[in-house]
């Protein structure tokens, strides 16, 4: 089978690449960057699945930088899928996000409505209309909307959790609910979602809720550190920081039902959190 991978240098696109030649060999994955005009010299012959990882993220979002946003997320994203279509492309997986629910805080679940905030999140929904506009049974269209996503060398607020928990004695005990998503996890969808030639909107997890004590804990563990929880540190915190924006990115509740996430047996879950802590720590 012939793939073509979008995001040449990015985290996610890299990790997938390489899992999904250590589960199958005969999968030929063509990873390009599709910017700056490539695409038009790009050939989509014989390629049966297009997995569109490229995107403008974590950008400081400021009014004039709303036209980037759409036109690398949307636009570009419309004329790969035109082009994916019109050359015989049998699937197409687009990279969303959790950002399409705004600032939702707590459950999301098959009634939460999309209603994104930021340019990222309304971008991104316009590409998703438009790729499902385009969908008929010759070219199916699958969309994922992961949660953070985490692993080895990964960007992102694990490496700051990963970095505290080296270095201080003390962390707040909040007791929290996030959906995370292992890199490896999130690899072996992808690759079932190719296997089972997949449509549908789709929101993978991991198959444990995170606390953020917790993970900080688990990393500690990984390098043999020792971290004392503390209670009352954890409601001073929550006192005086429950309403603020950083502390519900940190310590706030936002997560996927278990029903939402839920895809065939769930064997795409294959590390669980402990598992996933040691191996990001131990390559990192």
């Amino acid at each position: 089978m012939n793939i073509l991978l979008t995001g040449e240098k990015g985290y996610i696109a890299n990790n997938i690449a390489e899992y999904i030649y250590s589960r199958n060999d005969q999968f030929n994955i063509l990873q390009k960057s599709i910017r700056n005009n490539s695409l038009d010299k790009l050939s989509l012959n014989n390629i049966e699945t297009v997995i569109h990882t490229a995107a403008l993220v974590h950008k400081k979002e400021t009014p004039r930088s709303e036209a980037a946003y759409f036109e690398i997320n949307m636009e570009l994203t419309s004329k790969l899928a035109l082009k994916a279509k019109k050359a015989g492309v049998k699937q197409f997986i687009f990279f969303s996000t959790m950002a399409v629910f705004g600032n939702a805080r707590g459950a999301i679940a098959k009634h939460t409505k999309t209603y994104p905030v930021t340019y990222y999140g309304k971008s991104k929904l316009a590409a998703e209309e438009i790729l499902l506009n385009l969908q008929d049974r010759h070219f199916k269209v699958a969309i994922v909307r992961p949660p953070m996503v985490y692993g080895p060398s990964c960007p992102g607020n694990y490496v700051l959790l990963s970095k505290l928990s080296s270095k201080i004695p003390i962390f707040p005990q909040i007791v929290n609910k996030r959906s995370m998503l292992f890199i490896d996890n999130l690899s072996e969808f992808i690759f079932q979602l190719i296997t089972h030639g997949e449509s549908g909107i789709f929101h993978p997890q991991d198959s444990q809720y995170i606390t953020t004590s917790v993970m900080v804990k688990e990393i500690a563990k990984a390098n043999n550190k020792y971290i004392y929880f503390s209670k009352l540190a954890g409601k001073i915190l929550d006192m005086f920081m429950g309403n603020k924006a950083i502390y519900q990115k940190v310590f706030g509740d936002l997560y996927y039902t278990e029903e939402l996430s839920a895809y065939r047996d769930n064997s795409y879950q294959r590390y669980n959190l402990e598992q996933a802590i040691a191996i990001t720590e131990r390559k990192k």
